[in-house]
Order: C-alpha cells, then structure tokens, then sequence
C-alpha cells in the first residue's frame, strides 16, 4: 500500500484567514444565523430567497459593510466554520452607502438602516460559529483575532451589540472585559452597545 503524503490529508488544525469571494455559499448561512432579522433590513427586502440573493451578492462585492473584504474566515476541514465581519466605526456610513444605494432597495421604515458603530471603534458587525463545530474555542478565536486586528489597525476600542434576552453571548462578552455604554433599537428589538479598550 502506498503511504499517505501529508498534502493528501485535509487540514484538521482551525485557520484563520481573509475571506475569498468563493467562500461565499459556506459564509451566508453562518452570516443570517448570527444577524437573523438584521439580514432583511441590510437586504432591504422582506422576500427570503431575493433577501438570501442579495445578501450574497453584497459579500462578494467591494466596499460594503458585509463585503468580503471585511471578513475574517476560520477553516477546519476544508470548510467553512466560522466567520468575523469587522470594520472602523469611521467607516460605517461609507460602507453602509452601497447598501442604502442599491435599486430596489424597500424604503420602509422596518428595513431602516440603524447606526451600529461610533466613531473611534473598532466594530464587531458578526461573529458566527458552525452550531457543528461550536464548543471548540472558534468563538473564542475569533474574538482574539478581531481584538488583534483593531490593535493593528491603530484602534483603541473595540466594539459590539448584543441582542438584550442573548444573556448567553452578553455574559460570554462581560468575561472578555466588555461593558455596556448605551442601548440601540434595531428592528424592533433592543440591543446593548458594548465597548472594551484595547
């Protein structure tokens, strides 16, 4: 029998790294399962499947809030299994633009676009992790790297909301040093603007 090579073998060891345009159909999923109903007001589109469409064709393109360009991927096993969309809080109102923009677009006040982020922040937009491969520290690393990329990008706060009745996520964010500053309403549900110096 002739032995394996290692170039053989998938990569079992979790890595990070930046989002690719083809990674789109294994991060849209991860994408809505942490934003839920957030999902439709960025589509601008009550619709599912033409929310899911534009959704995902707002990943591959350049310069927007959910842009690839702004996503950090954790790969285990030739897949997918978690994702962090990060930005500067400077940066919001230009990447939300393309979103508000696009033709089409419902106007309706429930697919209003909620500022998220100040100015000054390094802003958490999504973490998600696989719920197959949740429990194995990805969450945890994904915070670290965004946390290293806002120190990197020469930020001195991090940032994030958190839906208030996940008591879950808020307690998983209070262990990590983060506190709550103020309190936002985004489609009807109340979240908690968290903030922790870097």
């Amino acid at each position: 029998m002739k032995p394996t090579t290692e170039s053989a073998i998938p990569n079992s060891t979790p890595q990070l790294r930046p989002a690719r345009k083809e990674d789109v159909d294994q991060m849209l999923p991860l994408l809505v399962q942490a934003i839920d109903d957030i999902a439709y007001a960025l589509a601008g589109e009550g619709d599912h499947e033409r929310a899911m469409h534009i959704l995902r064709e707002l990943m591959t393109q350049e310069h927007n809030r959910i842009s690839y360009q702004n996503i950090t991927v954790m790969e285990q096993e030739g897949q997918v299994t978690g994702i962090l969309i990060a930005y500067a809080g400077d940066d919001a109102d230009r990447l939300d633009q393309p979103i508000l923009d696009r033709p089409g677009r419902d106007t309706d006040e429930k697919y209003a676009l909620v500022k998220e982020t100040r100015p000054g922040e390094y802003y958490l937009d999504t973490l998600s992790v696989s719920e197959s491969f949740q429990g194995q520290g990805i969450g945890r690393a994904l915070m670290a790297a965004f946390e290293q990329q806002g120190k990197e990008r020469g930020h001195s706060r991090a940032a994030l909301i958190v839906e208030q009745d996940n008591g879950r996520a808020r307690q998983l964010y209070e262990r990590q040093g983060y506190v709550q500053d103020e309190t936002i309403l985004i489609g009807g549900h109340a979240y908690d603007h968290m903030i922790k110096p870097l």
